[in-house]
């Protein structure tokens, strides 16, 4: 009774809030309403109906003709194997199956314990959180603590009160992008001076895009695609559905490729209609740059392309390739990218819709300048460049890619010469000041050159930063919600397992120096903006070339995976006020002939006739 109370005080509550706030609900980047009443059904058959007309037929619509009830569904249960990261993780899982459809629909209460193991696929030494499942009347509600998704199968609607808070890990920061592993955690102190400012509550509004939550007797509904973009990306994994199977993961290996391929589903009008919503739906919400993009919508954007008749094709590989050309001809960002086929397209038809595109104009730029840098570098380092290296009075700390802290290496142990690579970066950080802090050094300059590294692990970035900083500050914005964490960490080089100022080279009187290029993306353009923002190292080079977002990999209900630039926003603070990097950060000292970023000797001069 005392729940059944509750619950009938929740409703009126959410009635009076969703009442007062749906106009402007969050829906992206930018805080508006999804300018999107997607209806596509007479559009798909004719091929002609104009947005507006789609529109004014969508408002035509009222509440009334709207509600269902339990008894308007016929729901088909179908159990399927489900694999979880691999081949041999191997499960079940119940689909649904309304009104005999072929949109696949898990049920709400099962959205926990796949939650639960997408993130365990990343973390397995780290507890999960306990959620809890409860229904009433119209709504399903799975809870952690105060924080819960309310599905509201009379408004398809998921209600956050909080979405970030949700997610987050215990003993995390808010919007966290250190995500400390295990064997890792040890080597970095979260300060005292790091910040949470918790964001609004967040409806996902599905009605505008005609998806569904359903309800029967047996239980509540939501779209298993829905389910992945909502819950499954945040941990950055998504669900794919083949006809005979469910994958949940990032990537697909051999094995689960062949699997893959070999499903037996179709695409429909109705497939084809479903997975251009979903698609509006995500991308509205979770694509990071819809402001600095100008897209009010995306059903918009792709009607005003001409892009909208692609994807509603029945042929699924021309619905493949317009998703192509949305990624790479106007998105453009770089970290937005096509990242796999669907099992129902045909391949050389695919190849031959994005041969005139390539990468488009922003991935063809930076091709050619990596080109270009990896020729000059080639040419002076014939024999490949060393990770570290000393050249009179100065030390070169050189690395293409942040790369992912492994849980197979003993971050614990001494480094040797061993380290002296790429093959780990923070081992790598750890050799390094090792060496430039040895007795009797002669080093005077240090350079970290990053001029062709193209991002990676952001909580190597925050060991990377607070090297050169002693400390370091990683400033981090959800562009969907509002939520704003300034992360500010030590860090533990020497393994004395103290947090003192021998552990980086700030304060040292070295003069500390960062070679960038526009090939210096994502957490390679994320350190220089670091380094330039704490006015203690000096940016050489050419100017970096952005990338401000997270990446977040998505799918579409057809099976084509991709990636975009997500909610989650880096950003350099000044004045308290949080701005982000995506424009790159300026060099102090230009370098225009690249060929000088590896005539190593020439540089030094060069630097020490700066000093």
């Amino acid at each position: 009774m005392i729940k059944e109370g509750y619950y009938a005080m929740k409703r009126r509550i959410f009635a009076i809030i969703i009442a007062s706030i749906m106009v402007i609900s969050l829906a992206g980047c930018g805080g508006s309403a999804p300018n999107v009443n997607v209806d596509v059904r007479d559009e798909a058959e004719t091929g002609s109906e104009s947005v507006e007309a789609s529109q004014e037929k969508g408002e035509a619509d009222s509440d009334e003709e709207r509600v269902t009830t339990p008894e308007s569904y016929t729901v088909e249960e179908k159990t399927v194997p489900m694999y979880i990261a691999s081949a041999d993780n191997k499960q079940e899982i119940k689909l649904y199956f309304v009104n005999n459809g072929i949109v696949p629909y898990i049920s709400v209460a099962d959205i926990s314990g796949i939650l639960k193991q997408v993130y365990e696929c990343d973390n397995p030494a780290k507890d999960f959180y306990k959620l809890e499942y409860t229904t009433d009347d119209d709504h399903a509600v799975i809870s952690r603590g105060l924080y819960t998704a309310d599905f509201d199968v009379a408004n398809d609607t998921i209600t956050f009160g909080d979405y970030d808070a949700f997610f987050k890990m215990e003993g995390s920061l808010l919007v966290d992008m250190v995500s400390l592993t295990a064997n890792t955690e040890k080597l970095y102190q979260q300060s005292p001076l790091s910040t949470d400012r918790y964001g609004k509550s967040i409806v996902f509004d599905l009605k505008p895009y005609e998806i569904d939550l359903v309800k029967d007797v047996g239980g509540y509904y939501v779209p298993l695609q829905t389910a992945s973009d909502v819950f499954f990306s945040y941990y950055g994994k998504w669900a794919l559905f083949n006809g005979d199977c469910v994958i949940v993961g990032d990537d697909l290996d051999e094995k689960l490729k062949e699997i893959f391929s070999s499903g037996s589903g179709e695409w429909t009008a109705e497939l084809a209609r479903f997975s251009y919503n979903e698609t509006c739906f995500v991308l509205d919400y979770e694509y990071g740059l819809k402001e600095q993009h100008d897209i009010d919508s995306f059903d918009r954007l792709l009607s005003d392309t001409g892009l909208k008749e692609e994807l509603l094709s029945t042929d699924e590989t021309v619905s493949e390739g317009a998703m192509y050309k949305l990624i790479y001809l106007y998105l453009g960002d770089l970290h937005s990218q096509f990242t796999g086929l669907s099992y129902l397209a045909d391949r050389d038809k695919f190849m031959e819709i994005i041969a005139p595109i390539g990468k488009g104009l922003a991935g063809t730029a930076r091709d050619n300048d990596m080109a270009e840098l990896l020729a000059a570098r080639e040419a002076n380092y014939p024999d490949g460049i060393p990770a570290y290296e000393e050249v009179w009075n100065t030390a070169y700390i050189t690395f293409d890619q942040f790369m992912d802290r492994s849980p197979d290496i003993d971050y614990y142990a001494q480094p040797t010469e061993e380290d002296n690579s790429e093959v780990d970066t923070v081992r790598l950080m750890q050799y390094s000041c090792a060496q430039i802090l040895r007795e009797d050094s002669p080093i005077e300059n240090v350079v970290m050159d990053l001029s062709l590294n193209g991002g990676g692990d952001t909580g190597t970035a925050e060991y990377v930063m607070a090297l050169f900083l002693g400390q370091a500050d990683l400033s981090t914005k959800d562009t969907l919600t509002g939520a704003m964490t300034d992360a500010v960490y030590t860090i533990d080089t020497n393994l004395d397992g103290k947090f003192d100022e021998s552990d980086t080279l700030a304060g040292k009187g070295l003069h500390l120096f960062c070679l960038e290029s526009p090939v210096s993306f994502s957490c390679g353009n994320l350190v220089p903006n670091a380094f330039k923002a704490s006015h203690k190292v000096t940016i050489l080079g050419q100017e970096s070339g952005g990338g401000s977002c997270a990446i977040h990999p998505l799918c579409t209900a057809g099976g084509s995976r991709y990636q975009v630039s997500g909610y989650r926003m880096f950003s350099v603070m000044k004045n308290g006020s949080f701005y982000d990097v995506d424009r790159g950060a300026d060099p102090d000292y230009f370098i225009g002939d690249v060929n000088r970023f590896y005539d190593r000797k020439e540089l030094t001069e060069y630097i020490n006739s700066l000093n």
